[in-house]
């Protein structure tokens, strides 16, 4: 426990240490990012998520003695390491110098951090509104925890280690911080509600993909006048829900697990559209049309 701690208060985290930490952090993704067989594992997801960054965040933050001294380090690293991810893959990326275009709305978020670590600082007071400032972090981890949850359930063991990393990072947090008995016990009794809505609200019960009909019809066999009903063979595999509000419109297709199905639309007019379709590894998503009937 006394390493743990260390670890959020316990290090003397000078600039020049914070420069060596921001390179380091922009270098080391950079570089896995550009090795093909580690391309969408656990070893790439922080170039994509937040979860290494919030870890890192936190830890430059109670490292600090004052909350504007926070605000300056954690925008520095965070304006460091940003670009070196970029810089670093430009040579290896078929994109090259345009691989840049992703970095703006990073940006953003590297100007944010001053204010946030500013406010952040006071978690170090380890008070109970520290877990207030403390929650929309654990909550963004919750979050990225059981999005790859959801894939890793799909394909396994895929994103497993960043899976594990989430739900630890989250009660170290909380045991790294915090002093109080009553204060580590709210605190892990909030990570787990957290996992848990989130696990409800983004794992159980979702679909692993979502496609529009049209795009995927091999023979353009729907005909936008017609209005149909549809029905699934076999609703384990996939549902049908017509989306009329939001984009894109149309009839869509629901996976939730690989296997083989048949989706029979039948239009006002009378005619019968059948697809056989499959969903298999790496959400390869298959339709062909296995009969028409016109009217």
């Amino acid at each position: 426990m006394k390493y743990i701690r260390k670890l959020f208060g316990g290090i003397d985290l000078t600039w020049k240490r914070l420069l060596i930490l921001s390179v380091a952090a922009g270098v080391i993704p950079g570089v896995l990012l550009c090795i093909p067989f580690l391309e969408d594992t656990s070893f790439t997801d922080n170039g994509a998520t937040y979860e290494w960054w919030v870890f890192l965040a936190i830890v430059i933050i109670t490292n600090c003695k004052k909350p504007l001294e926070a605000a300056c380090k954690t925008f520095v690293f965070f304006l460091i390491s940003q670009p070196l991810i970029y810089l670093v893959q430009v040579p290896f990326c078929w994109l090259h110098w345009d691989i840049f275009t992703y970095y703006p709305p990073w940006f953003m978020q590297t100007l944010l951090t001053f204010p946030g670590a500013f406010l952040g600082w006071f978690v170090t007071k380890k008070k109970w509104y520290s877990l207030l400032i403390l929650l929309p972090m654990t909550a963004l981890l919750a979050l990225t925890c059981m999005s790859y949850l959801h894939g890793m359930l799909y394909q396994p063991p895929r994103h497993l280690l960043t899976v594990l990393f989430c739900a630890a990072v989250m009660f170290v947090l909380v045991l790294g911080i915090f002093e109080d008995k009553k204060l580590i016990a709210a605190g892990c009794i909030i990570n787990a509600v957290l996992l848990g809505i989130f696990f409800f609200t983004d794992v159980y019960g979702q679909p692993h993909a979502v496609t529009n009909i049209c795009p995927r019809d091999p023979d353009g066999a729907l005909d936008p006048n017609v209005n149909y009903t549809a029905v699934s063979s076999n609703e384990d595999v996939v549902r049908l829900h017509y989306e009329e509000k939001g984009l894109p419109q149309g009839w869509q297709a629901e996976f939730y697990k690989r296997g083989t199905a048949q989706l029979t639309f039948t239009g006002d007019d009378g005619s019968v559209i059948v697809y056989d379709v499959s969903f298999g590894d790496n959400f390869d998503i298959r339709f062909d049309v296995a009969e028409k009937t016109t009217a």
